[in-house]
C-alpha cells in the first residue's frame, strides 16, 4: 500500500523545487498545501514567507494574522510581521503596510502595535497616538501604548487600566465604551455568526445564530460619516443583514414570473424559447453553459470564454452568454464577436444600470461602488431557473472571466446524482466568502429547481433594498446550501474538486495548471492568454512534467489527509 507523504515531506519538496530554481512550482505547491491543510502552522508560515519573497507583503501579513488563530505563542508571529515590514523596502513602506493591514483587520492588536511602532520610528507621534488609542481599546493595559498617549499632549488621557481580575470579575467583562469598540463588537458578532454558517446547522446552532444576529443589529455605532471606520461599520452591518435566517427557514418560494429575455443565434438572428428547445434537441445537448455580464465585460472576456467552452466541451452542449442590459443589441454583439457556431446563443434583458437606486458597498478601501455590482453579479442566478425549467439539462453557471481547458463528461458523470454542486473554499471562514460564485452546477431535479427558486427570491429581496453588500450572491449560495437540506430531506449537495475542477488561488497571468475551469479573477493579464495554448494546444511534455510533479505528490497526500466532507445531509 502506498503511503501518502506527510505535509512536512511536501514542504521539503517545495524547498527542493525552489532550490532547483523552480520557484513558480514551489509557490503553486505551497498554495495548494495551504488550502488543504489550513491549520498547519508550518505550511501557513511558509506560505507567508513565499508571499513576502514575491513582494506581496500585505498578503504575507494577512497569512500571519490567520496563523495567530492556530498557534498559542504570538510573539514569534509579531516578529514575523515586523520582518515582513522590514523586507517591504523601507520603514516608510513598512508603515503603509502596517497601517493598511490594521485597517483591513480592525482590532488586530499585533497590527496596531506594528503600525504604532512604525510611526514612532518615523517621528509621527500624532499618527502613532491614533493607533495607540485604538490599541488600548483592545488591550487596556498595553504599556507602550499608554506611555505614548500620556506623552502626547494633544491626545486625551487614556482610560484607567482594568482592575485585577477576580472570582467576581473576570477579565472579559472589562469594556471601554467607544464607537470603535462598538465596531469591534459588530465585527466579532459577524465572525462568530460566520463560523456557525460555515458548519452544518441544527436546531441549537440556528438558535445561537439568531441570538448573535439580533445582538449585532442592536449595536449602536455613531461614527463620523465618510470616515473609514464608518465605512467599515456599513460593510459589517450589510453582511449581518445578508445572513437572512428568516429566509433560510421559511418555505421555499414558488417560481416567480419568468424573466423577460431576448435571444439571438451566433449570427444575430432572433430566437425564442421554442427555438432554443428545438436546437437543444437537434444537437442532442447534454449540458448548458451559462455566463452573464454587461457589455464592457462581454467585450473584454467573451471571446475567450465562448471559444474555450466550444472547443473543449466533450459532450454536446449549448453555450449561452447573457448580456445584461443588452436585449436590444444582440445582433450587434453577435457581429462584434464573430463566432459562428450553432451551439452558441446570446441572451439579453432590458436592465438599466442607471435606474438602480440601491447602493452597493464593498469593504474599505473600495466601499461604495460606482456601478450596481451586486445586481450585475447576481444576474445569472436570477435567470438560471428559467433555463433549467425550459431546457431541463444540467446547468453549469460560471463567471465570464473563465476559460474551459478540458472536457466535462467525467464531471457530469461524477455529479449525476447531485442536485447542486458548489465551489466551497474551505480556507475561508467568512459566510460571504465560503462559497465562491464563479462556478455552480445545478441538475434538472426538483431539488435543483428548489435551490434556484430560493436563490432568486433571496437575491431579489436584498437587491431591492436601499443598500446591499457586493457579496450578496455568495451569501445567497451559503444560505441556499443550508435551505435546501432543511426543506428537502433527500437533497444531495456535492462539491467541485478544487485541486482540478476550479482554482481558488489567483493566477496573475496564464501558466500551466491542472484546472478544468480556470477562473481568471480581477487583474488577470489577459494578454498572457495570447502567448499560450490556453485554448487547446498540446502542452509540451517537459513543461507538463515541470508543473505536474509536485502537484501529483500533493494531491496524493490530500486524498489521504483531507477531512471527509458532508455530501448529503438533512441538517445543512
Amino acid at each position: 500500500m502506498t503511503v501518502a507523504p506527510s505535509p512536512a515531506a511536501l514542504l521539503d519538496i517545495a524547498n527542493s523545487l525552489e532550490a532547483a530554481g523552480r520557484k513558480a512550482d514551489a509557490v503553486l505547491l505551497v498554495e495548494h498545501l495551504a488550502s488543504v491543510y489550513p491549520k498547519d502552522a508550518a505550511i501557513l508560515r511558509r506560505f507567508a514567507k513565499l508571499r513576502g519573497d514575491e513582494g506581496r507583503t500585505l498578503e504575507a501579513i494577512e497569512a500571519l494574522c490567520r496563523l495567530k488563530a492556530i498557534v498559542t505563542d504570538s510573539a514569534p508571529l509579531l516578529e514575523d510581521i515586523r520582518q515582513q515590514m522590514t523586507t517591504a523596502g523601507d520603514i516608510e513602506q513598512a508603515e503603509r503596510c502596517a497601517g493598511a493591514m490594521a485597517t483591513l483587520l480592525p482590532g488586530n492588536s499585533m497590527l496596531l502595535e506594528a503600525a504604532m511602532s512604525c510611526n514612532v520610528a518615523l517621528g509621527r507621534n500624532d499618527k502613532a497616538a491614533k493607533f495607540a488609542e485604538e490599541l488600548i481599546l483592545h488591550k487596556p493595559d498595553h504599556v507602550k501604548a499608554r506611555a505614548l498617549l500620556a506623552a502626547t499632549p494633544k491626545c486625551p488621557s487614556p482610560p484607567p487600566p482594568p482592575p485585577a481580575a477576580g472570582p467576581d470579575r473576570p477579565d472579559e467583562t472589562y469594556a471601554v465604551s467607544s464607537p470603535l469598540q462598538a465596531l469591534g463588537q459588530l465585527r466579532d458578532k459577524h465572525d462568530a455568526a460566520s463560523e456557525i454558517l460555515c458548519n452544518p446547522l441544527n436546531t441549537q446552532s440556528l438558535q445561537e445564530l439568531e441570538k448573535l444576529l439580533n445582538a449585532a443589529r442592536a449595536i449602536d455605532i455613531s461614527l463620523p460619516a465618510g470616515t473609514e471606520w464608518a465605512l467599515w461599520a456599513t460593510h459589517y452591518r450589510l453582511m449581518i443583514d445578508a445572513m437572512d435566517i428568516q429566509a433560510l427557514q421559511a418555505p421555499t418560494p414558488d417560481a416567480g414570473p419568468e424573466p423577460t429575455l431576448d435571444f439571438a443565434s451566433s449570427s444575430g438572428a432572433s430566437l425564442t424559447w421554442n427555438g432554443i428547445r428545438n436546437l437543444a434537441r437537434r444537437t442532442k445537448a447534454q449540458t448548458v453553459f451559462l455566463a452573464a455580464a454587461d457589455r464592457a465585460y462581454v467585450d473584454l472576456y467573451a471571446p475567450w470564454y465562448v471559444k474555450s467552452f466550444l472547443k473543449h466541451t466533450d459532450v454536446p452542449s449549448l453555450v449561452i452568454l447573457h448580456v445584461i442590459g443588452g436585449g436590444e443589441e444582440l445582433a450587434d454583439i453577435a457581429k462584434s464577436l464573430g463566432i459562428q457556431d450553432k451551439r452558441f446563443i446570446l441572451s439579453g434583458d432590458r436592465f438599466d444600470a442607471t435606474a438602480v437606486t440601491t447602493k452597493c458597498y464593498d469593504g474599505p478601501p473600495k466601499s461604495l461602488a460606482a456601478k450596481p455590482i451586486a445586481h450585475l453579479q447576481s444576474a445569472r442566478f436570477l435567470i438560471a431557473g428559467a433555463f433549467l425549467q425550459n431546457l431541463k439539462l444540467p446547468l453549469l453557471i460560471s463567471d465570464i472571466d473563465c476559460v474551459l481547458q478540458r472536457g466535462v463528461a467525467d464531471l457530469l458523470q461524477r455529479c449525476a446524482d447531485a442536485d447542486v454542486v458548489l465551489n466551497e473554499h474551505t480556507l475561508k471562514m467568512q459566510a460571504g466568502s465560503r462559497f465562491t460564485a464563479n462556478l455552480l452546477l445545478v441538475n434538472p431535479t426538483d431539488n435543483g429547481s428548489r435551490f434556484l427558486r430560493f436563490l432568486r427570491s433571496f437575491l431579489e429581496n436584498h437587491l431591492s433594498r436601499p443598500e446591499v453588500s457586493r457579496w450578496i450572491d455568495q451569501f445567497g449560495l451559503m444560505l441556499g446550501r443550508h435551505h435546501l437540506p432543511l426543506h428537502a430531506k433527500d437533497a444531495r449537495i456535492e462539491y467541485f474538486d478544487t485541486w482540478s475542477d476550479i482554482n481558488n488561488v489567483m493566477y496573475p497571468s496564464y501558466q500551466q495548471n491542472p484546472f478544468r475551469f480556470l477562473s481568471l479573477y480581477h487583474g488577470f493579464d489577459m494578454s498572457s492568454l495570447e502567448r499560450t495554448d490556453a485554448l487547446g494546444g498540446d502542452v509540451p511534455a517537459k513543461k507538463q512534467r515541470a508543473s505536474d510533479e509536485a502537484m501529483s505528490a500533493a494531491k496524493t497526500s490530500a486524498q489521504g489527509r483531507k477531512e471527509p466532507r458532508e455530501r448529503s445531509t438533512a441538517t445543512g
